[in-house]
């Protein structure tokens, strides 16, 4: 548990399986490129029995569901089963949807991101300053999360579900900023928009902060 940022055991699980692979070197990569490279180390991870491997399938890939991790070390496991797990955690409904294509990612919205998760309302701020589009923009990833989708810890990458101890804050910010608290997302095979999102995540609630997001959020007009 750091100082600014809650974050759980099974996210940094996650974390720890695909290390810098997630960081900025991904910025130099189209999505397609990515999904292959993050499938190749969620790959790696079952054979090697890591424990971020497991979170991931069991969250991500429906046809491991419900195993225990003995029991998913010992399934045999193809290559579409760890591209499918990666492509659903980032909006992909299914592996025919996960095509070869130039879209890239932006620098400036996922900077953002990193910085509204590092719980850096300053920061944060400066950079939405220099580009108010920020707050309505959205991830290149099918799921088309938004910077308070994201806020949420839920439906979006597992390694991104940290919870800054300021969230209230942040979300507040970027209501003020023109942020869209109705704004529709693809995640779990269906559209979500933030409140929802929030309210069925762990992780804020184990934070303490769910209530005074929500609280946040419905003011501003979330249903």
């Amino acid at each position: 548990m750091d100082g600014r940022v809650w974050i759980s055991e099974p996210v940094r699980q996650v974390q720890d399986l695909y290390g810098a692979l997630v960081g900025p070197t991904g910025l130099a990569r189209t999505r397609f490129e990515q999904v292959q490279v993050l499938a190749d180390r969620l790959a790696d991870g079952h054979r090697g029995r890591h424990p971020g491997a497991y979170v991931e399938l069991v969250n991500w890939n429906a046809s491991v569901v419900g195993l225990r991790p003995e029991e998913l070390w010992e399934r045999r496991l193809d290559r579409s089963d760890f591209v499918l797990a990666i492509g659903r955690a980032r909006g992909y409904d299914d592996l025919d949807q996960i095509v070869a294509d130039e879209v890239s990612p932006s620098a400036a919205y996922e900077n953002a991101v990193d910085t509204m998760l590092a719980g850096d309302v300053d920061g944060l701020q400066s950079l939405l300053d220099d580009d108010g589009s920020l707050t309505t923009q959205v991830s290149h990833w099918p799921h088309r999360a938004t910077l308070l989708h994201y806020a949420t810890a839920n439906g979006v990458e597992i390694h991104r579900q940290v919870v800054p101890r300021n969230l209230p804050t942040i979300v507040a910010l970027l209501v003020d900023r023109g942020a869209d608290v109705n704004a529709s997302a693809h995640a779990y095979g269906s559209e979500v928009a933030p409140l929802g999102l929030l309210l069925s995540s762990s992780h804020p609630h184990d934070a303490g902060v769910t209530g005074e997001v929500a609280a946040v959020l419905r003011e501003a007009g979330a249903r």
